[in-house]
């Protein structure tokens, strides 16, 4: 199986750990307007999160079985964005918006070549002075933490083992989940993703003539440094 097929179903709650709060902390800060498209949304946290805040909101995703997630979380959080099963690449909204978001590594599933093509269509879903937001897994993270080890979690209904297996442009995940079903047996499915490991040069050289930027670590919001793990920039539209 590949994608977020079986991951969809657990990915709230292996993703507990991550600083949604800072990110929300930044968003509120930076960005303007009300309309808002929230490229590989995910399980919607980001495009929930903005709309509970009155933000009109559109998360864009491949995966069918996340934005099940995301309309889900969408209808117990009682706000209503628009989901749409779609390439962050290619995704176009009806209109233009005033904010674009990519949280969560979203830009590291995006091939080397295809970079150029991510940035030049978000410039064209945002207004002219629009700020794109995201943030990559840098690469020292992913060949340095990620890459040659294993990760896993054990809970009573779920246990799950996350092996990755590098190569020259990334890392090559392999996710193992042993799923307990109503008669107490375990069911084993497995899922395959492949992450790039963007150097911080490539990523400003495809967005340079379209966007001004800056670029923090997201744990600290200071200068990156050679061994931060998340990076993340600020971009507006030119």
């Amino acid at each position: 199986m590949n994608g977020y097929g079986c991951l969809a179903a657990y990915y709230d709650r292996l993703m507990a750990d991550f600083d949604y709060e800072g990110y929300l902390a930044l968003l509120d800060r930076e960005i303007e307007g009300t309309e808002g498209a929230d490229l590989c949304c995910g399980s919607g946290a980001i495009t929930v999160a903005l709309a509970k805040k009155g933000k009109k909101m559109t998360g864009a995703d491949i995966s069918p079985e996340m934005l099940s997630r995301a309309a889900a979380n969408a209808r117990e959080a009682g706000v209503r964005p628009v989901f749409v099963e779609a390439d962050a690449t290619t995704f176009r909204p009806h209109k233009t918006v005033d904010f674009v978001t990519c949280v969560c590594d979203g830009l590291n599933y995006i091939r080397p070549k295809d970079l150029a093509v991510f940035f030049k269509n978000a410039a064209c879903i945002l207004e002219k002075g629009g700020k794109l937001i995201f943030d990559v897994s840098s690469e020292y993270k992913i060949k340095k933490i990620i890459a040659d080890n294993v990760f896993f979690e054990d809970y009573d209904d779920v246990t799950y083992l996350w092996t990755n297996a590098p190569f020259k442009g990334g890392v090559k995940m392999e996710l193992t989940f042993f799923i307990r079903d109503k008669d107490g047996k375990y069911i084993k499915q497995t899922e395959e993703h492949t992450q790039y490991a963007h150097t911080r040069e490539d990523i400003e050289n495809a967005m340079k003539d379209l966007f001004s930027f800056k670029a923090y670590d997201f744990s600290t919001m200071d200068e990156v440094s050679a061994k931060t793990a998340r990076i993340v920039w600020v971009c507006e539209r030119l």
